[in-house]
C-alpha cells in the first residue's frame, strides 16, 4: 500500500468514525483549504515568473 493510499484511507476512516464530528470535520476542511491556497499561490508565482512579473504575493486567510 502506498503512502498516498494510506493517508487517503486514514482521512476517510477518521471522518467516518470521529470522536467529535465538528472538530474533525472542520480540521479536514481546513487542511484542504490550506492545500488549495498553497497550490494557488505556487501556480500564481510560476505564471508570473514565466511572464517576467515580480510581485509579492500574500495569501489572505
Amino acid at each position: 500500500m502506498s503512502q498516498t493510499e494510506w493517508k487517503g484511507q486514514y482521512m476517510l476512516k477518521k471522518l467516518e468514525s470521529p470522536t467529535c464530528n465538528t472538530f474533525n470535520g472542520v480540521e479536514y476542511i481546513l487542511r484542504g483549504a490550506k492545500k488549495r491556497r498553497t497550490s494557488a499561490m505556487a501556480n500564481a508565482r510560476r505564471m508570473n515568473a514565466e511572464v517576467g512579473v515580480q510581485s509579492k504575493l500574500v495569501a489572505v486567510k
